[in-house]
């Protein structure tokens, strides 16, 4: 960890600037100690697909430096952050000395890895209307002790692959029954069943 220290540098990257982009080389490993980190796939018309959030105390980058390949996604500030940057080799001859920091690294990697296979079938195999209902739910799980969620229309798309019309189409029909109650940036759900009922008859 004293290796890991000396060799290991700040860095701060404003609100909205890339910290890298999809095919950049994977030259650190990332732990993020203050503000907000999202990894985003871009389509070829302009429409970003959020993959993953990082918070303060979470690590990244560590893809790319375990396999050699390029970078697989852009990672951009959702506000003004603060980071530990580790370079590739530090962080190599870390894993080959602690075989603990290895196997946690390789769980938490399995894991993210996992999570997104799923969302990949669920873009896959999904409906516009199921993709988007699967974000609410887990992010009103996600929010339950606040009691609504913070999102704004475009985030959402960004979320389930959509675009921003079909979204707010979909919010429409399902705020007209009484699932659910929109305000600007705030989307709070007043019949989880209801939606959670339609999801799964709709996914079979």
């Amino acid at each position: 960890m004293e290796s890991l220290e000396r060799a290991s540098f700040k860095k701060e990257i404003e609100e909205g600037a890339h910290l890298f982009f999809r095919g950049d080389p994977a030259d650190d490993f990332y732990l993020l100690l203050s503000g907000e980190v999202i990894l985003t796939l871009s389509s070829p018309d302009g429409r970003e697909l959020i993959i993953n959030e990082m918070r303060p105390g979470d690590f990244f980058g560590e893809l790319g430096l375990l396999t050699g390949q390029p970078r697989s996604a852009d990672a951009v500030a959702r506000r003004t952050t603060e980071l530990l940057s580790i370079p590739r080799q530090a962080f190599l001859s870390a894993l080959e000395c602690e075989p603990i920091l290895a196997r946690r690294l390789l769980e938490t990697t399995a894991g993210r890895l996992s999570r997104t296979s799923d969302f990949q079938n669920s873009l896959a195999f999904l409906d516009a209307q199921s993709r988007l209902a699967r974000v609410l739910l887990d992010l009103d799980s996600q929010n339950e002790e606040k009691g609504y969620i913070t999102i704004s229309q475009e985030e959402l798309a960004q979320r389930s692959g959509l675009i921003r019309q079909t979204v707010a189409k979909a919010l429409g029909q399902w705020r007209r029954r009484g699932w659910l109650l929109t305000g600007r940036g705030h989307i709070m759900l007043l019949n989880r069943n209801a939606l959670r009922l339609w999801f799964n008859e709709k996914t079979g």
